[in-house]
């Protein structure tokens, strides 16, 4: 369960660094999960990726406190 977990935050992580780097550059766009949403986050793709980032950060955190079986 924590390396799923830690897997989780990582794409998190990488997903909204790909959000970011498709704003700043146009480059990578396809691969962000915000830029296929859209509509709902239409003006807001910046902090949409932020949010990724940090919650991808709070997860891998977060798996650090599981405990294994046993």
């Amino acid at each position: 369960m924590k390396s799923v977990l830690e897997a989780v935050g990582v794409l998190l992580v990488l997903n909204g660094a790909a959000g970011l780097v498709y704003e700043a550059i146009d480059r990578y766009g396809p691969w962000s999960l915000v830029h296929h949403i859209g509509g709902p986050l239409e003006g807001m793709e910046i902090f949409a990726n932020i949010v990724l980032i940090v919650l991808g950060v709070a997860v891998c955190a977060g798996a650090g406190k599981v405990r294994g079986p046993g």
